[in-house]
């Protein structure tokens, strides 16, 4: 399989229809490049809509969260909904392998790539609109070693190699999360003290305990 433009507009025009939904909105409060996706797909227009509450889809598909016997609902992607908006492909190779490739990097990727600094950088804008016009134009306009053409469908592993950037970065995110969860943790009080979990040092979750 040897991608071209025409797989790419497809998959551009799925993701399109795909954000027309009520539930779109949880791409938009996934942050990072998932979110830019989703505004590629909308416009910066619908950026206020997302304080507009939660969508008529949140309690069949979303997230429901249990906090002192109360139950909330909120919008949130499934797993099989975050690698549609990175356009993942299933291929079988040669050697009767699977492999799992696609057009934008999966959020593992991103997580550990240098340009995942906590915000949408100028950086991070200026990799994606060069990404998106290579794509466009059909030939690479930095080549890598790893792969033939940087504007095909990649790996993770190869996604990970071309988004190193700066190998600091993600140290200093590994440090920043850290830091945080041990501050929300230990310095945390009054009558709703927040109590926080550290899953990993990518990420922590956080509720509110009375």
């Amino acid at each position: 399989f040897r991608s071209v433009f025409a797989d790419y507009i497809v998959y551009e025009q799925h993701r399109h229809e795909f954000m027309n939904q009520p539930r779109a909105r949880a791409a938009l409060l996934h942050g990072g490049l998932i979110w830019r996706l989703a505004l590629h797909s909308l416009g910066f227009d619908v950026l206020p809509s997302i304080l507009d509450g939660i969508s008529r889809e949140a309690v069949p598909f979303g997230l429901m969260l249990d906090i002192n016997g109360q139950t909330y609902f909120d919008d949130e992607l499934s797993e099989e909904e975050v690698d549609f908006m990175c356009g993942m492909y299933y291929l079988h190779t040669n050697d009767g392998n699977v492999e799992i490739v696609s057009w934008w990097p999966r959020p593992q990727a991103w997580a550990a790539s240098g340009l995942n600094v906590g915000f949408w950088s100028s950086r991070c804008e200026f990799w994606f609109q060069s990404h998106l016009d290579n794509i466009r134009r059909g030939v690479s306009c930095e080549r890598h070693t790893f792969t033939d053409d940087a504007n095909g469908p990649m790996t993770g592993s190869k996604w990970k190699g071309s988004l190193k950037f700066n190998a600091g970065t993600n140290k200093m995110m590994k440090n920043v999360d850290t830091a945080s969860c041990s501050f929300l943790a230990t310095k945390a009080s009054g009558k709703n003290k927040l109590v926080v979990t550290c899953a990993s040092l990518i990420s922590c979750s956080a509720f509110t305990e009375n």
